[in-house]
């Protein structure tokens, strides 16, 4: 994806941006009955008076206005409540919500088509045949109101919940990891020894979020360079840390070019970044175990979900021709999946039987589910037994987290 397409998808996803396009589309749509009256007949059968017209879209111009306010309120409460009750970092992906934002703006154009169909009318604006066009629409109007506000009463019994949180987070990394499948290594050769060249550092500090490899290779191709990429989305850069190393004679005028292939931003995406959605999802059951929430249920529901995650990850296709052949990326380490999907459960839900024993579980079925994960899940949860070791103290719980943790040392001494 190239950097134009990736800033319109964020552009795109932000809460502000389907209800300016409807309302755009509202108001085009008195536009468009005005220009469509101009070929109607003289003679119509049926003629709708001002007056009728007008009655409607005041209607729906007071009770809109009412309906937006609440829907945004209903929408600031619950950013507000996910972020309390699982984590800030999930907020995005609720205010992203396409359902949501659908019925929102779904409200405010209403709302505008009303204000300027008004405006309209007063001025003298239509004739028979626009009058009668821009009833037709009207009735179009209040039919996609009337839905927009029975599908609304259905999200907001769940926008904002725990449950519905952890699920956007899930849809999110289960994206991110279909979006690497089908590109692996951003479409370019897999890193298989250590990279060597000059540095290109960042020019600002924060977090990678796209790397355009299109970019990148078009720049090594008009300068007979080889570029290896040293941080990928999610990665932490700053001006002393490589973006990237190059082989071959850099031009002076060619650096600022290859730094601006990355962007750089101050917080981390879900797009084309797996691990965030891990640690979010971490996040989410670590903040659950805390003594103010105290909710083991909501932690084993997540472990559930990691697991789920990882399982249905596919491994990359390191046989597939790569697109970008003068630049190279390195891949995920599993070692590091595992991390950060369930070092913050192993620490902080050390002392709960409950949440070990099912963490235990979820780590034997990653551990035989695949090869690549095997090694580095049954680290972790030799990694989780000694930390409940230490925060247990009855011994009916010791006894139950040695049964369960003995296939860790079993197999890990294979």
């Amino acid at each position: 994806m190239s950097q134009i397409a990736f800033q319109i998808r964020q552009i795109v996803q932000r809460m502000w941006f389907l209800p300016a396009a409807f309302s755009v589309v509202a108001i085009l749509s008195i536009g468009i009955a005005w220009f469509l009256a101009r070929f109607a007949p003289e003679n119509l059968p049926f003629t709708m008076p001002s007056n009728g017209v007008v009655s409607i879209l005041t209607i729906l111009a007071s009770s809109l206005l009412t309906v937006a306010v609440f829907a945004l309120s209903t929408m600031v409460s619950a950013l507000s409540s996910a972020s309390n009750s699982t984590s800030p970092r999930a907020v995005s992906l609720i205010t992203g919500d396409r359902s949501a934002q659908t019925s929102i703006s779904v409200f405010i154009g209403a709302f505008l088509f009303s204000i300027v169909g008004i405006i309209g009318l007063s001025a003298g604006f239509y004739s028979e045949a626009g009058r009668l066009f821009l009833f037709a629409v009207t009735l179009g109007v209040v039919v996609l109101v009337v839905t927009a506000l029975i599908r609304w009463i259905g999200q907001i019994s769940a926008i904002g919940r725990v449950g519905h949180t952890i699920d956007r987070v899930e849809h999110a990394t289960r994206e991110a990891f279909t979006m690497i499948t089908e590109h692996p290594f951003f479409d370019c050769r897999l890193q298989i020894i250590a990279p060597q060249g000059m540095p290109i550092n960042a020019r600002a500090v924060g977090y990678v979020q796209h790397v355009d490899a299109s970019k990148l290779q078009r720049i090594a191709k008009e300068n007979e360079l080889t570029i290896a990429i040293t941080a990928r989305p999610g990665a932490y850069v700053a001006p002393n840390r490589p973006l990237m190393l190059v082989e071959g004679s850099v031009p002076d005028a060619c650096v600022d070019d290859l730094a601006a292939a990355f962007v750089v931003g101050d917080s981390r995406t879900f797009y084309s970044d797996p691990r965030f959605g891990l640690v979010v999802l971490g996040e989410i059951a670590s903040k659950a175990m805390s003594p103010g929430i105290n909710d083991a249920g909501t932690a084993i529901d997540v472990i559930g979900t990691l697991v789920r995650v990882l399982v249905a990850r596919q491994p990359h296709n390191e046989d597939q021709q790569p697109r970008y052949d003068l630049v190279s990326a390195p891949p995920l380490d599993p070692a590091d999946l595992i991390d950060d999907a369930f070092r913050p459960i192993a620490r902080d839900g050390a002392a709960t039987i409950e949440v070990v024993l099912r963490l235990l579980a979820g780590l034997k079925t990653l551990a035989h589910a695949s090869g690549e994960l095997k090694q580095p899940a049954l680290a972790m949860a030799r990694d989780a037994a000694a930390r409940a070791r230490q925060a247990m103290t009855a011994e009916s719980d010791l006894k139950t987290l040695e049964d369960a943790a003995a296939f860790a040392h079993e197999q890990g001494g294979e």
